[in-house]
């Protein structure tokens, strides 16, 4: 008997029994659907902590002034020397271009300006550096952000929010337009850019027209308005490119600092990634998620015992088949092969439901997740990255368990069909 012929006589045989053979498989699709979602909630997990952390700062590199020997009973004065100039910023963002961006912001005050209704609206100025939009995740819309020349060439440029482009009440793109700000301090802007801000634009659009939103500015611009531009830093954060290696980034960023302070008996700068905070949190996660798939899993081992029982239940029910077949020459192999391939398509249909049981369990929750965050916690529903992200390692491993529970809880029942005597299985009533 051919392999195929194996698999035909099993489909035979699961459409004569379809209850049965439904009642076998369920097992299999409890054991594997729940391993599924348990492991791809894990994932889920993992990578919402990881990409939200942005938005809560936990994803900079933070750059400090340091005592060299901070054991000393004689405290050290540090003075301007010491600290962090901007221009040794500058040097590292030349020196590694692309892997870092500043952080720093800088509040000036509330304005007003008139939008083309001649209708005031309050804004809220803030100076930023470029990293500051992947700082706090936002997304831009529309045109471009601050940039590096935009801070060092102190230009008037600024980035709002889409809600002000809607209060500013003009048919056509604001990108572009010159906006005159009014307050403790009076000065012209050029909108370069829009960002998305859904909670303000959720209101707007409920119809909550008063709404103060937030214009970003070059941070230079501010420091310069208040006259206190700040060009020396005891403390720095950096934005890291998130595709490359936040250990090399630290090492590059020390090994820079290093020769910069050599001299400097006193202080030396501090690099910390912050990122190290949340690495045990997604260890504890993954190891969380290990284990309740091992308990899920103990299902399927229920589930195997089930698939013996019915296919012992299937040998003795076809004893006469089997005599017939070992009489007519059948092999004691093609005997063997014949259940344990009926095993293992039951344990195989049962295993791929049970994927997409466990796929759309994922997505099911996923969802519900993404509403109570939405309803309970808008504040920071926006700076959360919730996507459901089923585990292909899970599945993968899903598949392969599934044949091997075939193979293993079959191979029992088949051995017992193969090794009976053809005299004894056609008395057999």
């Amino acid at each position: 008997m051919t392999f195929f012929e194996c698999i035909k006589m099993a489909f035979s045989s699961m459409r004569m029994n379809k209850m049965r053979s439904f009642l076998t498989m369920l097992g299999i699709i409890i054991g594997i659907s729940s391993v599924i979602t348990i492991s791809s909630i894990g994932s889920t997990i993992k990578k919402t902590v990881s990409n939200s952390m942005f938005g809560f700062g936990m994803a900079t590199i933070d750059l400090s002034v340091i005592e060299r020997d901070y054991t000393s009973s004689t405290p050290v004065k540090i003075t301007e020397n010491d600290m962090i100039t901007y221009e040794m910023l500058e040097g590292l963002l030349e020196e590694y271009p692309g892997d870092y961006e500043l952080v720093a912001s800088d509040y000036l005050d509330t304005c007003e300006t008139i939008n083309s209704k001649n209708e005031a609206i309050v804004l809220d100025v803030m100076g930023i550096q470029p990293g500051y939009m992947n700082y706090t995740m936002k997304k831009m819309v529309k045109g471009r952000n601050i940039t590096a020349r935009d801070v060092k060439e102190t230009k008037h440029t600024a980035v709002v929010s889409e809600v002000f482009e809607l209060q500013y009440g003009n048919d056509e793109s604001i990108i572009g337009k010159t906006i005159s700000l009014n307050g403790t301090y009076n000065f012209e802007v050029t909108v370069v850019g829009v960002y998305s801000d859904k909670k303000t634009l959720q209101k707007y659009n409920l119809g909550e027209k008063n709404i103060s939103t937030t214009i970003l500015t070059p941070y230079s611009l501010v420091g310069k308005l208040k006259g206190n531009q700040k060009t020396k830093f005891g403390y720095v954060e950096l934005q890291p490119n998130p595709e490359v290696d936040p250990g090399i980034l630290v090492i590059q960023a020390q090994q820079y600092f290093d020769r910069l302070y050599e001299r400097n008996e006193n202080w030396e700068i501090n690099v910390f990634d912050c990122g190290e905070a949340t690495k045990s949190l997604t260890v504890v996660i993954d190891i969380l998620a290990i284990a309740f798939s091992l308990i899920a899993a103990i299902s399927l081992i229920v589930g195997g015992v089930g698939v013996m029982n019915i296919m012992l239940v299937s040998v003795v029910e076809r004893t006469s088949e089997i005599g017939i077949r070992k009489a007519l020459g059948a092999k004691t192999k093609s005997i063997k092969r014949q259940f344990v391939t009926e095993s293992v398509i039951i344990c195989l249909i049962g295993g791929t439901i049970g994927i997409i049981f466990g796929l759309i369990s994922t997505y099911a929750l996923g969802f519900i997740a993404k509403y109570m965050l939405n309803t309970l916690a808008a504040d920071v529903a926006e700076s959360i990255t919730l996507e459901p992200t089923p585990s292909l390692l899970a599945i993968i491993i899903s598949v392969i368990c599934s044949v091997l529970i075939g193979v293993i809880f079959g191979s029992s029942p088949a051995k017992r069909a193969a090794k009976m005597n053809p005299i004894d299985a056609l008395r057999f009533e």
